[in-house]
């Protein structure tokens, strides 16, 4: 059959589709190719069309002729599983409520931040693409700058998220092993689900026998974290999570349901769920208590 070229109004609305970047390697303001994927010039239709920058198309189509250190491999199947997981993460980036989010790491200490990065990852912490900023390229005002830019030509109703501490500089991309940290699920839907704050839930159950107690946080039929906290033979608190795994140590100077209730505000705080119920006596069926208060077994 003979070659079908693309119609500008179909460039157009892929190049759109797209966020006016490349599906590969996801940069914009460079040189934008239509590719048939299946290799049929004559199946000309948007299933079949990939947007590739010029450098992408040639390493397909001329995979010989670069490094294979530095080349991608990019087989028809590569590139359709890169088009379809950019267009539909693009597609739920300009959702009224996306259910993605942007991350920033930053590499260094308190006094100087190295470097940072931000990462475009979907709820399970696949990360979409991620681009990173050296001190080489201008300073800190010039990457938020450049990260705000990012995330608004990709939807502007992306949340962003900072991670509260920078990593170390042996981490950093440019310098290091290079390194990403991104957030988990529970947190991305609690930061971006628009019911979280009329249906989220949180069950604590208070063991009235030993000195222990288990946190639960989900919303609707789904679960998002679990945490459970016990004295540990008598010298320390250990706390367990999905997160964490901690042993802390008991304070003489404090009591043990203080410290222990301390933690416990500090989950109900950082989840901030719309219902609260705490459960003690029968953990089948437990009885409803009006508020948080630990028994006295905690201090024997």
């Amino acid at each position: 059959m003979s070659r079908v070229d693309p119609s500008i109004a179909q460039y157009e609305r892929l190049v759109q589709k797209n966020s006016g970047r490349c599906c590969v390697c996801k940069r914009k303001g460079i040189g934008l190719n239509l590719h048939h994927i299946d290799g049929n010039n004559a199946n000309t239709i948007d299933e079949n069309l990939a947007v590739l920058c010029v450098e992408d198309h040639d390493h397909h189509h001329r995979p010989n002729r670069y490094s294979k250190t530095k080349h991608l491999e990019l087989s028809a199947n590569e590139i359709k599983q890169k088009k379809e997981s950019w267009e539909a993460f693009v597609c739920d980036a300009r959702s009224e409520n996306p259910s993605v989010i942007a991350v920033i790491n930053a590499f260094g200490d308190e006094n100087q931040i190295h470097a940072a990065k931000i990462i475009f990852q979907w709820p399970d912490e696949r990360i979409e693409f991620e681009r990173t900023f050296h001190l080489l390229e201008g300073n800190f005002d010039y990457w938020t700058d450049e990260m705000m830019s990012e995330v608004c030509s990709i939807g502007q109703n992306i949340k962003i998220t900072l991670i509260d501490e920078p990593l170390p500089v042996e981490y950093c991309p440019c310098c290091g092993n290079g390194f990403s940290s991104t957030v988990k699920e529970g947190v991305v839907i609690r930061s971006t689900n628009p019911n979280w704050k009329t249906e989220s839930i949180m069950s604590i159950y208070i063991n009235p026998n030993n000195p222990s107690l288990a946190v639960s946080v989900g919303i609707k039929d789904k679960h998002l974290f679990s945490a459970s906290i016990h004295k540990c033979k008598g010298t320390h608190i250990h706390f367990e999570s999905d997160y964490v795994d901690e042993r802390i140590e008991i304070k003489s100077s404090m009591g043990v349901r203080t410290q222990v209730s301390k933690l416990v505000n500090k989950i109900r705080s950082e989840w901030h769920t719309a219902y609260t119920f705490i459960g003690t006596g029968d953990d089948e069926h437990p009885t409803i208590i009006n508020e948080f208060q630990l028994p006295e077994i905690w201090e024997k």
